[in-house]
């Protein structure tokens, strides 16, 4: 092999290595899906009609007979100190099936390493659920809950809140929904992850408008929790004082 045939190849070996260090770097965490992986679109890949890696997903699809129309799902990762947040944050659905269908969307991410730490491990998954029904049939419903993983799993599964369930009860259009939830876990030393779910069944011509978020939280630590506490008491007895 001759020396410029050599270096010729190590240049063809570097530019590979290049392009797949880019490929690589380039790759999506934030993952929106439709009915268990049937339609998956990644943050800047198909589908995400903004077209940048930029922790959010714009999205427009028709699947299963329903048209949807996602104008931000968002996350935060790797998070900070205040939160590790995802969410959905206006979802327009419509069925144009001829019978009563029903959906799901997932959207997760992975890599979160803020808040909380391995040595400050106590943390609470808050999540929050809220929209209407319009021109929905009563029984028409909508559920919504929020997942973590301590070994950063995607998508989340171990750590889940309890459902946000709601179902069209009134002949009131729209009819409005909205709750909260929470349940304390504790994260490991490394990454973990979050995902939400929204599941939905709608009556012909049915439509769901809705927003839900999933937000893990750091719990301060007892001690944190004590000083607090003492705060708190030297404040009242001043103002006690002062009366």
């Amino acid at each position: 092999m001759t020396g410029l045939t050599r270096k010729r190849l190590l240049g063809l070996c570097a530019a590979g290595f290049a392009i797949g260090a880019v490929a690589h770097s380039t790759q999506a965490a934030l993952v929106l899906d439709y009915n268990a992986g049937a339609l998956v679109i990644t943050d800047g890949g198909a589908g995400d009609l903004d077209g940048i890696v930029n922790n959010q997903i714009i999205n427009n699809s028709a699947i299963g007979g329903f048209g949807v129309s996602i104008s931000v799902g968002t996350s935060n990762s790797p998070g900070n100190a205040t939160n590790g947040l995802l969410q959905i944050s206006s979802l327009a659905i419509q069925n144009s099936n001829a019978n009563a269908a029903s959906l799901q969307i997932r959207l997760s991410d992975v890599g979160y390493t803020a808040p909380g730490s391995g040595a400050n491990p106590a943390m609470s998954l808050s999540s929050s659920f809220a929209g209407t029904f319009t021109n929905d049939a009563l029984g028409d419903s909508a559920s919504f809950r929020s997942f973590a993983d301590p070994a950063n799993g995607q998508p989340a599964i171990p750590v889940v809140t309890a459902p946000l369930s709601f179902t069209k009860n009134t002949l009131t259009n729209p009819e409005a929904f909205s709750a909260s939830d929470s349940i304390n876990w504790a994260r490991g030393a490394g990454a973990y992850s979050l995902t939400n779910i929204i599941n939905m069944t709608l009556a012909p011509g049915g439509q769901l408008n809705a927003s839900g978020t999933t937000a893990a939280i750091a719990v301060p630590e007892p001690a944190s929790l004590g000083l607090l506490g003492l705060a708190a008491a030297g404040l009242l007895a001043r103002r006690r004082r002062r009366a």
